[in-house]
């Protein structure tokens, strides 16, 4: 070691002055580590030297080795919370959005009570039990579904090759019937002249007779024949006209029956099951259809979006049969209150949305208040006890350049506004006030 290397004690030295100075500069950074550093900087004003501070030392080490395992465990918990919220959130939205066939409807509503109450660990499995159990038995449902259409669609392929053999059948039936009437046809025209050539060369009436007479029983006999082949070729065809019709009658009511079960499951895909309106996915269908005729005619449109205030209250406090019971009334209640022209539907939760065609901003927080003001003196109960309810609403007019969602973004910050302004009260959405709703 050279004379300008620091010696083992000089390093030991420096090192024990940074840690002195971290720990002083460490003060009030956790409350284990403060008795230590407090203890410690008492000694440092009294000249303790390394020796006498090491137990100090070493108690402050074991504290920060315990407080780096908290910090690892909380570490864990928190992002455990992070993914169990995460879970639940995904779950909500996909029971949400998600179209669930009719039959399934129930055990959807159960399982999105559970997603709302349960908490703990044990609730937690369960609703992912429960979320997986729903999903395999939509799959199983859809699986079968899928083969009833495709043992249908076997099936019309085989009735239709029947059918279309015995078209064929019939077809050839009656081909043959042209050409055996065409060789009728024939022989009357041989025996005809036959009679002529013997009529001719015929010497004596007797001879004339006995050869005319020879020739018309040839033909009575040739009409006979023909008679009898055309009356059972006659019968087999109309057996198999028959039989042609009858499938061609068991097949359009098979398609029919098929095509009512079809618009049914697609009534009930756009149907919301508690209230009965059109959902989100028919919303998402008929803005498209309203914004595009607007697009072209360039009539007024506008949106409202409705929320029923404090429905978490109403749930709460008088159950959730109670809080069924509102988002049913509501809906009827805006659905009996609006134009035939206008388009209601649930969005989600307690929010519905409503389409007005041309309507001007102004016309649609006129129309929106009446029902407001009808909504709030409608008398609501629950078992006999009155409930408070009132909604707020929030509307936004189309205008130039627009996008389906820009409108609704708008829409949904006029009934912000309005919840902030104290709830049950419409508001318009302006573009002057800095792009902020009026």
């Amino acid at each position: 070691m050279t004379s300008a290397e620091p010696s083992q004690s000089d390093q030991e030295k420096l090192l024990y002055k940074l840690v002195i100075q971290f720990l002083i500069f460490c003060q009030g950074g956790h409350k284990l580590l403060e008795p230590h550093l407090l203890q410690i900087s008492k000694r440092l004003k009294a000249g303790a030297g390394l020796n006498e501070l090491t137990p100090e030392l070493d108690a402050i080490s074991k504290t920060l080795l315990h407080i780096s395992k908290q910090g690892e465990q909380g570490g864990l918990e928190s992002l455990f919370k992070q993914q169990h919220d995460y879970l639940i959130q995904r779950i909500d939205d996909l029971l949400e959005h998600a179209p669930v066939p009719m039959r399934f409807q129930q055990q959807k509503a159960a399982l999105k009570q559970r997603v709302k109450t349960g908490a703990g660990d044990s609730s937690f499995n369960k609703v992912i039990d429960s979320a997986i159990a729903l999903l395999l038995d939509i799959k199983d449902y859809a699986v079968s579904e899928r083969k009833d259409i495709d043992g249908f669609l076997s099936g019309l392929g085989v009735q239709l090759g029947e059918i279309e053999q015995q078209a064929e059948m019939v077809g050839q039936s009656t081909r043959l019937s042209l050409d055996h009437r065409d060789r009728l046809n024939l022989e009357i025209n041989r025996q005809v002249d036959g009679i002529k050539d013997d009529a001719r060369r015929a010497d004596e009436l007797v001879a004339l007779k006995a050869m005319t007479s020879e020739h018309l029983d040839n033909l009575m006999l040739q009409l006979l024949s023909h008679k009898q082949v055309e009356d059972e070729r006659q019968l087999r065809a109309e057996q198999q006209i028959a039989s042609m019709t009858a499938k061609l009658q068991a097949l359009e009511s098979e398609t029919e029956a098929l095509r009512v079960k079809l618009k049914l499951e697609h009534d009930r895909a756009l149907s919301d099951a508690l209230t009965g309106l059109p959902n989100r996915l028919a919303y998402k269908d008929r803005v498209e259809m309203e914004a595009n005729r607007w697009m072209r005619y360039r009539a007024p449109l506008s949106l409202a979006i409705w929320d029923i205030d404090f429905f978490k209250c109403i749930n709460d406090n008088y159950g959730h049969k109670a809080g069924d019971k509102t988002l049913a009334l509501v809906g009827q209640l805006l659905l009996n209150n609006c134009r035939a022209t206008d388009f209601v539907a649930r969005y989600g939760g307690e929010e519905f949305v409503m389409l007005m065609p041309n309507t001007q901003a102004g016309q649609a927080l006129e129309m929106a208040e009446n029902v407001r003001d009808m909504i709030e003196h409608c008398g609501f109960n629950h078992n006999g006890e009155s409930i408070n309810l009132t909604l707020s609403c929030g509307i936004s007019e189309f205008t130039a350049d627009d996008h389906v969602d820009d409108v609704f973004v708008r829409a949904d910050q006029a009934l912000y506004r309005a919840k902030q302004a104290g709830r049950n009260r419409c508001e318009v959405y302006r573009h002057d006030r800095d792009g902020l709703p009026g």
